[in-house]
């Protein structure tokens, strides 16, 4: 680049532009030219069309390997901050994630308990009632005792009653 020609050298004091420029500051688009200097022979630039006219006036000059040069390193660091900000969300999320799932265990194991307690109060109602319905028939099969001994004692008295009355 030190080898620029004298009108090239005189170009680069004109406003300029760090990447590729879209508009220029006088509302002309973009317009590219190849230079036909000795110095840079074939060389692409980017000018505005107003600034062939008016080359008094500070108009946009820009080679273009240097526009694309400015570009690339633009996109690299944009890239770089992206890939930071990545990791940031990503850390966050995990820590959100985390969260969330040691929160989501707690409630599971709250609810597991108040399960366990409704199935503790329903099996002992039911016990309760199993008990309850045992002394019932335990209760019934005294009355069916006894009344079987009754029966018997009745039959057996009755017989020996018999019996005396046939032998004597």
């Amino acid at each position: 680049m030190s080898s620029l020609s004298s009108a090239s050298s005189r170009l680069t004091n004109r406003r300029s532009v760090y990447r590729v420029p879209s508009r220029f500051w006088c509302g002309r688009n973009l317009v590219t030219y190849a230079a036909q200097t000795k110095d840079n022979p074939f060389r692409r630039f980017y000018r505005c069309e107003v600034a062939l006219q008016r080359q008094t006036e500070e108009h946009l000059f820009k080679w273009i390997e240097e526009a694309l040069v400015d570009e690339t390193r633009m996109v690299e660091r944009k890239h770089l901050s992206l890939v930071d900000e990545v990791k940031e969300l990503r850390g966050k999320m995990v820590e959100k994630l985390e969260l969330e799932e040691r929160m989501i265990r707690k409630m599971v194991e709250e609810r597991v308990k108040e399960e366990l307690e409704e199935v503790k109060a329903k099996m002992k109602e039911e016990m309760m009632m199993a008990a309850e319905t045992l002394q019932k028939m335990a209760r019934e099969m005294a009355k069916t005792s006894m009344q079987k001994v009754g029966i018997t004692l009745l039959v057996v008295g009755t017989i020996a009653c018999i019996c005396g009355k046939l032998m004597g």
